[in-house]
């Protein structure tokens, strides 16, 4: 697939502030991102503003330069929600998603039409279901831990109570 051919107009605020959001996420300058994409400074800032090119081949570059989820900074935009892109940033869980998506389709091929929607429909809810019970499960013993927790204090602003989230140097 040419990654230049799929073009982002509808939803550009959305997008630049998943971009920025994510930037600062990662507690990086602009320069840097605009480096590690190969692009001039101006160009960057034009990008994260909202302007310039918004294309798939763009969001990757992106996406690599930040170690975020490109599949999630796309689906902001009809989700209209740019915190969908910063909370799946650590977990890639739309990459994920597409991923086993692909190896499904590679796998079984055409025979997918046959699938009907109500199983497809169940299986995501069971598997959704499974994910958020481990939410639940990860915060009740994160909870259990700090309420137990005797003597020096932990920086909550470190932690994230859905689990630790990556910071770099």
């Amino acid at each position: 697939m040419d990654l230049s051919s799929v073009q982002f107009s509808e939803g550009r605020q959305i997008l630049a502030r998943a971009v920025r959001d994510i930037r600062r996420l990662r507690d990086l300058r602009a320069n840097v991102v605009a480096e590690r994409m190969g692009m001039p400074l101006r160009s960057y800032e034009l990008f994260e503003a909202g302007g310039g090119r918004f294309d798939m081949q763009r969001l990757f570059a992106f996406a690599e330069a930040t170690d975020s989820d490109p599949f999630a900074i796309m689906l902001s935009v009809p989700f209209e929600s740019p915190e969908f892109a910063v909370d799946c940033a650590d977990t890639k869980l739309a990459l994920i998603l597409m991923m086993h998506l692909q190896g499904f389709h590679e796998d079984r091929g055409a025979d997918i039409a046959y699938l009907d929607p109500p199983n497809i429909i169940g299986g995501f809810e069971r598997v959704f279901k499974e994910l958020g019970a481990k939410l639940d499960d990860n915060e009740a013993f994160l909870r259990q831990w700090f309420e137990g927790r005797k003597g020096g204090s932990i920086s909550l602003g470190s932690l994230c109570v859905r689990g630790l989230r990556r910071r770099k140097a």
